[in-house]
């Protein structure tokens, strides 16, 4: 009866541990990629991290444009206008993408296969998992960022233009500086 206790305890750390591993593996992961360049030329060379900040910049820089145009606004929401317009992407494609993508390359590794709804990665194996839950990652932050136009909101004051600068121009705009363009 000892043996077989701590056979289970033994089980049972060793699920626990691989479990750690599955849910830990993924962050340093994905933030490393982050840092990289996105592929699809809409996007010209910039990472996620800079896209988002991108689009931040651009967020706060459209609310303040609105507030000047309209004099007698008056923001009812909670918070500020920036926290309605621009957290609610950052939630969607921080969490909900990464979640929505690790499903599609689940159903791939399983053997499902793709259809014209659903992006699902092909050749997906253990040994490539996180390369391919990547990949469709970026798809799907590619698709829903570009593809479905979600430059544009139902809320004036949200709506950016899908003027993606190059990494060069962007580290200028960090600096708030106006881009020259050299010819």
């Amino acid at each position: 009866m000892k043996i077989i206790r701590k056979g289970f305890a033994l089980l049972f750390k060793t699920i626990l541990l691989a479990l750690l591993i599955a849910v830990l593996i993924p962050i340093p992961y994905f933030a490393w990629r982050m840092g990289k360049p996105l592929p699809q030329p809409e996007f010209k060379g910039l990472s996620y991290y800079q896209f988002m900040e991108w689009r931040k910049m651009a967020t706060e820089d459209v609310i303040a444009k609105y507030m000047v145009s309209h004099p007698n606004f008056k923001y009812s929401g909670v918070g500020e206008p920036i926290t309605a317009c621009y957290s609610g992407h950052v939630l969607i494609t921080s969490f909900i993408g990464p979640l929505q993508s690790f499903s599609y390359t689940v159903a791939s590794l399983a053997g499902v296969m793709p259809d014209e709804l659903h992006p699902l990665p092909s050749g997906v194996t253990l040994l490539n998992f996180m390369p391919k839950w990547w990949d469709t990652f970026e798809y799907l932050f590619w698709y829903n960022e570009i593809h479905l136009d979600s430059f544009g909101s139902l809320v004036a004051y949200c709506s950016i233009q899908p003027n993606i600068p190059t990494p060069e121009e962007f580290e200028v705009m960090k600096l708030g500086q106006p881009i020259i363009a050299i010819k």
